[in-house]
């Protein structure tokens, strides 16, 4: 079905990661990856779908051994392609293997202090310091920058400005640290954040503006649930409802029609439209 106002997917393409990050919503997906074959079914029924871009994410995306062969199928397709990761991975050589394949790589940035990401469990300590090395490469490769700042409790008084200069992206989301039940239990007593304190990093960063004039993308837990297309490793689709991950079939959800399970109007509130093919 190609009538539906959701133009946008996250396929999840593997639950395994190198980091450990304690507000992960998606490391408990209970999933092992499809064989490719069985995976470019599942992006050419995406792309009949009316998806028009496509996120690789995970776990850590890089870690698939078929990641690229994926982008290239999309490509073929005429789909937008994205990459959501930690970076760790990330090298001048592997961004010069995504020439024509990646049009954008999402970069995983939640504070401007190594320190601080390491208490997050996001690296080693070193993340900030390799994320602004990397940045630079992904600049010089010609691929549009997208930072994801996850907001919690270690980070919702700092000040993000300064980081975010310099990684200079094209695009900056900001999510208020979404609990998911079964999913991060163990980060909710000290990482959650009040609605009141993520309005807070919102409104201290408000009138921020990125080199190219856009402003950042703020999304509440709120805006997030049932807002986001997702398939999983295995080519199911998984949605957020009251908090809580409920799981279903790609070829039904199909037949019924994305937008009866994805709600559009959130869809389109938090941004989920954008000018990705610029």
């Amino acid at each position: 079905m190609k009538n539906t106002k959701i133009k946008s997917v996250n396929w999840h393409l593997i639950s395994v990661c190198n980091y450990s990050c304690r507000f992960c919503f998606a490391k408990n997906l209970g999933e092992c990856h499809l064989p490719f074959q069985e995976g470019k079914k599942v992006i050419s029924k995406l792309k009949d779908a009316g998806m028009e871009k496509i996120n690789f994410a995970g776990g850590e995306p890089l870690l698939h051994p078929r990641l690229l062969d994926y982008c290239s199928y999309a490509k073929s397709l005429g789909m937008t392609v994205s990459i959501t990761t930690n970076g760790y991975l990330l090298s001048g050589k592997i961004i010069d293997k995504m020439d024509g394949l990646v049009d954008w790589i999402g970069l995983s940035v939640d504070s401007g202090s190594d320190v601080i990401e390491e208490k997050l469990c996001r690296g080693y300590g070193d993340h900030v310091t390799h994320c602004i090395e990397i940045a630079d490469k992904i600049h010089e490769a010609g691929i549009h920058l997208k930072v994801n700042t996850t907001v919690t409790r270690l980070t919702y008084l700092e000040n993000m400005r300064p980081i975010i200069r310099n990684l200079n992206p094209e695009r900056w989301k900001v999510f208020q640290m979404l609990h998911l039940r079964g999913e991060n239990d163990d980060a909710l007593a000290d990482l959650s954040i009040s609605n009141e304190q993520f309005e807070y990093f919102v409104d201290r960063h408000r009138l921020f503006r990125l080199e190219n004039g856009d402003a950042p993308v703020f999304e509440s837990a709120d805006d997030m649930e049932n807002s986001y297309f997702i398939v999983t490793p295995a080519g199911n689709v998984i949605i957020n409802e009251g908090r809580v991950i409920s799981k279903y079939c790609l070829d039904e959800v199909l037949n019924k029609g994305i937008q009866n399970i994805v709600n559009v109007d959130k869809y389109e509130r938090r941004g989920g439209l954008y000018n990705w093919a610029n």
